[in-house]
């Protein structure tokens, strides 16, 4: 799937308990100020738990509806997501459908361990590096940088990275007029 660079872009960020908050959130603000159509999906789209305080009620299931063209997968829990079989089938179909696949923080390591990042470089949280050398030698892990993009699969190191990751994918999609409007409007500096 391509994405018209006149059509709506439509985005699903996938949600689990204990997901992490900015992690979502973040990249959701830069989207939405972008004109981007969000959706938070989640496999079993009953309310989730966002870091054991925060209630968030997901509208879909992951690929329900229009085929979204961004399909986030944040940090957070991400050791009990990458090991849930509904969640890991979800990345798996989503990465085949989608032209840009997401991740923030340890989302990466969902990406890994479902064997998307072979071949490729990428990024994740710094407390967290380490583990995703371990998932394969064949991820080429890259420490120092706020996000990696390889064309199908961005990923963005931890929670603020993850809004200089999403203001890319605007200004990749949009323009760096439209990436600095909204980077503007957040009031985010560089």
């Amino acid at each position: 799937m391509t994405i018209n660079a006149e059509g709506p872009i439509r985005v699903q960020i996938l949600l689990w308990d204990g997901v992490e908050l900015l992690d979502f959130a973040g990249p959701a603000e830069v989207f939405s100020a972008a004109g981007f159509a969000i959706e938070a999906v989640s496999v079993g789209q009953q309310p989730i738990l966002s870091q054991g305080f925060l209630r968030v009620e997901p509208t879909g299931r992951p690929g329900s509806g229009d085929p979204p063209h961004i399909f986030v997968v944040p940090g957070g829990a991400s050791d009990r997501a990458s090991r849930d079989p509904e969640i890991r089938a979800a990345v798996l179909a989503m990465a085949s459908c989608v032209p840009i696949l997401f991740s923030v923080c340890t989302g990466a390591l969902v990406l890994a361990r479902a064997g998307l990042l072979e071949g490729l470089e990428a990024t994740t949280w710094h407390g967290a590096l380490d583990e995703l050398r371990a998932c394969s030698a064949g991820i080429s892990v890259q420490e120092g940088v706020r996000w990696v993009d390889q064309g199908h699969i961005v990923t963005a190191a931890g929670v603020s990275a993850g809004i200089d990751a999403a203001l890319h994918l605007v200004e990749r999609l949009r323009g760096e007029a439209l990436r600095t409007s909204v980077a503007r409007y957040m009031e985010y500096g560089p």
